[in-house]
């Protein structure tokens, strides 16, 4: 079960949105904050992104948050000022599949 003494970090998540121009035609794409949640906010460690990159992998982060079916892998997470994209699509705990769901994090520039 999740504490929710863990559950500290207050982050925002983005989805993207596109829309038209009175002409039609279509604007660029923008990212609109949707939802503010608590979650639990890790950066990986030193060694995790070495063994990582050895992997062709680029997470720096992982938040863990109450499970919910609105988060997918097309959001961007924000914390602390800084942006991170979702690394695939979020990961139910290995209990009952419904406590919560972990996000693997990709710093965005």
């Amino acid at each position: 079960m999740l504490q929710a003494g863990r559950l500290r970090h207050r982050v925002k998540l983005h989805r993207k949105t596109s829309s038209r121009s009175p002409t039609g035609a279509v604007k660029v794409a923008q990212w609109e904050h949707v939802l503010t949640l608590w979650a639990e906010f890790t950066p990986l460690s030193v060694k995790d992104i070495i063994a990582g990159q050895a992997q062709n992998s680029q997470i720096t982060a992982r938040a863990t948050i109450r499970h919910r079916t609105d988060i997918n892998g097309t959001m961007r997470v924000q914390y602390a000022g800084r942006m991170y994209e979702i690394v695939g699509e979020p990961l139910a705990d290995n209990n009952t599949g419904r406590e919560y769901l972990t996000l693997m994090l990709r710093g965005v520039t």
